[in-house]
């Protein structure tokens, strides 16, 4: 999976960025498990917000899907060029480590340091620190709440907004069904991810681990945008913890996209460029 994955194109029909963006930077950003490579995608300077402050562009930290095991972050390129050139952020995407390299809690450390990293390089890069968002898909939707949990724990960074497409929260199961007749999580996929990265399972319990266990997660969530499939296995689990941020004051904007799998932001291109659109969106409402 690690060697052939990013050998397969994004369709072109995925490129929903309208402004000709410059090739990302590659830069290594210090971790406490040495460095990780990111790609840097600067905004286009016609986009809403590249020139909405005088402390520069905002930062958007994108973390891709995968299971915990996929090492590719050019598989959501398009995403994180959409952000560039439709919203005006500067994107940092993140090639954090992955199974069966690494175990829990890496990724989720890596991930973090990277977002305080972007804090502290912030005003060397020309950008505003103070407007912070985290975004991500599937595995990647668990590390951007990992992110804003651990930021909200050490009190030293504050999102304004977060952006999860169908989010997993919950690694202590694997017994997750759909309507559909095979659906793309299988409970065989399920367990792979769990038993590949979470490998202690006295662990799967953390609530960094499964942030469904956080009886704090509410306070750690900024305003977020949180989507789901109707046929994705992981789709109760999203549309949950969109209700129980919702009943705890947190601005949360859902929406369930009917007759869709998992994945469906890189599968389906007119599900995908909705979603988008929405992520533009509420990017650009909480960042302003």
């Amino acid at each position: 999976m690690q060697r052939l994955l990013p050998l397969v194109p994004t369709p072109r029909s995925f490129r929903f960025a309208t402004r000709r963006l410059a090739k990302p930077d590659t830069i290594a950003v210090p971790t406490r498990y040495g460095p990780v490579r990111c790609l840097i995608y600067w905004p286009h300077p016609d986009a809403p917000l590249a020139k909405a402050s005088s402390n520069g562009p905002p930062i958007n930290l994108h973390l891709h899907g995968g299971a915990f095991i996929v090492r590719n972050p050019r598989q959501e390129e398009y995403i994180a060029q959409y952000i560039a050139s439709e919203v005006g952020a500067a994107v940092v995407l993140a090639d954090y480590a992955t199974a069966p390299q690494v175990q829990y809690a890496v990724a989720e450390h890596q991930c973090f340091d990277i977002a305080r990293w972007m804090r502290t390089a912030a005003p060397a890069r020309g950008w505003d620190a103070s407007r912070l968002s985290v975004s991500g898909a599937s595995a990647g939707a668990k590390l951007a709440v990992n992110v804003c949990q651990q930021a909200h724990g050490s009190g030293d960074i504050a999102f304004r907004a977060a952006a999860l497409a169908f989010p997993v929260v919950d690694l202590t199961r694997a017994d997750r069904t759909s309507a559909k007749r095979h659906p793309r999580i299988s409970p065989l996929i399920q367990r792979l991810a769990i038993d590949a990265y979470f490998v202690d399972p006295r662990r799967r319990h953390e609530a960094l681990a499964s942030p469904r266990f956080d009886d704090d997660l509410p306070a750690a969530m900024p305003p977020t945008l949180i989507f789901t499939g109707e046929l994705d296995t992981l789709g109760p689990e999203g549309d949950e913890l969109a209700a129980r941020l919702a009943r705890s004051g947190v601005a949360v904007t859902h929406h369930r996209f009917l007759n869709t799998d998992h994945g469906f932001t890189k599968t389906e291109t007119n599900t995908a460029s909705a979603a988008m659109k929405l992520i533009g969106a509420h990017l650009i409402r909480h960042l302003a």
